[in-house]
């Protein structure tokens, strides 16, 4: 159990007289900050924050990313109740990691627009946002797709991500079939949810494993080790899609480049093979598919064969059509996309489609990767491949399906030892240091001189397996503190 210290301590929590109005509330048995500190709420209207951690200053750096920005992250309340450790620790690490500010919002919507209403209220410096849960799909429809198949309609997160442009239903049957005025999306959002995904196992326990995973991987070394990236080509796109595409993606710039005709073992069973060993942390695959199986020369791979293959893969890029297709129902009760998510591998995200159609331009998302997460590499993609504020038929057909299905912080130039040392020696408060909430992991040991003062307003999270805190030292009213012993692991 954490020990939350600062004017008291747990045997005098209820006394009112020790704590300064405007910063502490005790209710239900939380201490609660409120103000723009870190808060929990009891649930309100389905657009007002009931649990926020708002933070105004970076904590570490990574590397080429110094913009601050703020990080939505809105769960269901079914979600909130069962995992609010494991969502309150992420929020925390991305934090820790990025310094973005981070709210926590828990939403009950079955509208599209009230849940985009929720967005709209934090857009001020907003960069990204997560679904934890399953959250209402905006659908979009289009007559004839790809100008051949017809009638279509499928779920749309550029719906979410787009704050200003002017979504229609010019039939008024509750489906937006029209997009103009400024298309493009102003943030990235993804989905953590396991909707579709009954044969998998029921919703908590799959999201609570995924969380943590992202925890692993940011503080454990054991965890990110895999730096070569996997290019395997189907039939169709042997001449379109060069490996050097995904060269960029880590700093090794190696890529195992496996295509259809060009190399014999190009095969269901080779692929399979590849994308559980442990070199590969990221796979491009182009494939015709369905939203359960991809075509292989010698066969179809299903959801099931997928389910089976603990992934060393962070993240996959699916050029498939309808991978990601949460929302198709079939007799397996899964699909692609969320099978490789949320088997036992170490995938945190999937990039992909929920119809006929898949990511073109991709140079403009992998090549990021040097500099950006995932979710705001797939953002620069957006603004960059369609860099006018139209979007043609063609661009709807193909572009209108795609999203993010997990985790879209993490980061493939991330080295756990940017964030994590063996030994701290705290000597002093960083002054140039402005948040509100700071954490402090280390690998073995953190010792807290009493020369380190916590200025008033600022929550301290010391997390080691051996915490030092020496004589004298001071966490004066107004300020807190608290100590982990979990640590991080080099």
């Amino acid at each position: 159990m954490n020990d939350v210290m600062g004017l008291t301590n747990e045997n005098n929590l209820n006394d009112r007289d020790l704590f300064d109005e405007n910063i502490f509330q005790i209710d239900d048995s939380l201490l609660v900050l409120y103000g723009p500190e870190m808060c929990i709420k009891p649930a309100q209207q389905f657009n007002q924050p009931n649990v926020f951690l708002n933070y105004d200053e970076k904590i570490y750096f990574t590397p080429n990313d110094s913009t601050k920005s703020n990080f939505l992250v809105i769960t269901t309340p079914e979600l909130w109740t069962a995992l609010q450790d494991e969502i309150k620790t992420y929020a925390e690490d991305v934090h820790a990691i990025y310094g973005y500010g981070v709210y926590v919002d828990e939403v009950s919507t079955n509208s599209p627009e009230q849940l985009k209403s929720v967005i709209i209220n934090h857009q001020n410096n907003l960069c990204g946002v997560v679904l934890i849960g399953d959250f209402v799909a905006c659908m979009y429809e289009i007559s004839n797709d790809h100008n051949q198949y017809g009638y279509r309609r499928w779920p749309c997160d550029l719906f979410y991500m787009d704050l200003d442009g002017m979504w229609l239903d010019s039939d008024s049957n509750g489906i937006y079939d029209n997009h103009t005025g400024n298309v493009a999306p102003e943030i990235y959002l993804a989905r953590l949810s396991a909707n579709g995904l009954s044969a998998l196992g029921n919703e908590s326990s799959l999201i609570r494993k995924q969380l943590v995973k992202s925890h692993s991987f940011w503080w454990d070394s054991s965890f990110f080790h895999q730096d070569t990236a996997l290019n395997y080509i189907n039939r169709d796109w042997v001449y379109s899609s060069p490996a050097s595409d995904i060269s960029h993606v880590f700093s090794t710039n190696v890529v195992d480049d496996i295509k259809y005709g060009i190399d014999s073992c190009f095969s269901k069973a080779d692929y399979l093979s590849r994308i559980n060993q442990p070199q590969y942390g990221f796979t491009y695959l182009a494939a015709h598919s369905s939203h359960i199986l991809h075509q292989f020369p010698d066969g179809n791979l299903d959801v099931l064969q997928i389910k089976d293959i603990p992934s060393n893969n962070y993240a996959y890029n699916l050029f498939c059509c309808s991978a990601l297709n949460w929302l198709a129902t079939n007799m397996y009760n899964a699909y692609l996309g969320g099978t490789y998510l949320f088997n036992d591998g170490k995938t945190l995200a999937i990039i992909g489609s929920t119809k006929t159609g898949s990511m073109q331009g991709r140079k403009y998302f992998h090549n990021q990767f040097s500099q950006k997460n995932i979710g705001a590499a797939f953002h620069y993609w957006w603004n960059h491949y369609y860099s006018t504020n139209y979007h043609s038929d063609n661009a709807v057909s193909w572009s209108y399906g795609m999203t993010i299905l997990g985790d879209p912080t993490i980061h493939f130039r991330h080295n756990v030892h940017n964030y994590c040392e063996n030994d701290l020696l705290l000597e002093s408060f960083p002054q140039n240091n402005h948040s509100n909430h700071i954490l402090y992991k280390a690998g073995n040991s953190v010792t807290v001189t009493n020369k380190f003062v916590i200025p008033i307003g600022v929550h301290v999270i010391f997390d080691a397996p051996s915490i030092v805190i020496e004589e004298g030292f001071v966490c004066p009213k107004g300020a807190t503190f608290e100590t982990r012993n979990e640590g991080c692991k080099l």
